[in-house]
C-alpha cells in the first residue's frame, strides 16, 4: 500500500463515528460488617417517571416482585406486601415518603417483626437522568463472616436483577 493510500485510509477511519458499548449500571455491592447491600443506578428517565415506578403499586409490581399490594396507598405508615409468584411473600411497612426524593420501607418474610430489614431509596438528578441510590440494611443474619457474606451476596444479586428491571421499566415509560 502506497503511503498516500495509508494516510487516506487512516483519515477515513478517524472520520467514522466511534460507537461505544451501551453503559451498564454496576451490580449491587455488599458490606459484611454493616450487613448492608447498596446499589446505585442511573436511569435515562425524568425523576417523576422513576418516582411513579417506586410508588404506584401497579408499576412497582412490574419491577419488584409480581404483586405490590398497599390497600392504604403508598404513604408513610401504610402496610402492604410484595410477592413473587411461587416464591416468597414479604410483609412491608412504609416508613417515609418524600415525593420524588426518598422512599423508605421495612420488609420481612411472612409478617413484620424484629427480623425486618430496611430499604432506603433516594433519587437525585444527574445530568438529564435520574440516579437511584438503594441501601438495604438491618438484616438479621447469623453465622460466621463467610456465611453472612454469602447471604448478602444472594441479596445483592436480587437487587441487581430488580433494579435492572426498574431501569428498563422507567426508560420504556419515558419513551
Amino acid at each position: 500500500m502506497a503511503q498516500s493510500e495509508a494516510v487516506a485510509t487512516a483519515a477515513a477511519a478517524m472520520r467514522r463515528e466511534v460507537v461505544l458499548p451501551e453503559f451498564e449500571n454496576p451490580p449491587a455491592t455488599v458490606d459484611v460488617p454493616a450487613s448492608r447491600v447498596t446499589r446505585i443506578v442511573t436511569i435515562d428517565a425524568p425523576r417523576s417517571t422513576v418516582w411513579r415506578c417506586l410508588t404506584e403499586p401497579d408499576l412497582l409490581a412490574r419491577w419488584l416482585g409480581d404483586i405490590a399490594a398497599f390497600p392504604e396507598g403508598v404513604v408513610a405508615g401504610a402496610t402492604g406486601r410484595f410477592a413473587w409468584s411461587g416464591e416468597v411473600v414479604l410483609a412491608a411497612r412504609i416508613l417515609e415518603v418524600v415525593p420524588e426524593e426518598r422512599f423508605v420501607f421495612d420488609w420481612a418474610e411472612g409478617i413484620l417483626s424484629g427480623r425486618a430489614s430496611t430499604v432506603e431509596i433516594a433519587l437525585r438528578d444527574l445530568d438529564d437522568c435520574t440516579q437511584v441510590h438503594l441501601v438495604e440494611s438491618g438484616f438479621p443474619l447469623e453465622g460466621d463472616d463467610a456465611t453472612r457474606r454469602e447471604a448478602l451476596r444472594a441479596l445483592a444479586a436480587g437487587w441487581t436483577v430488580e433494579l435492572d428491571e426498574l431501569v428498563d421499566l422507567a426508560e420504556s415509560l419515558a419513551g
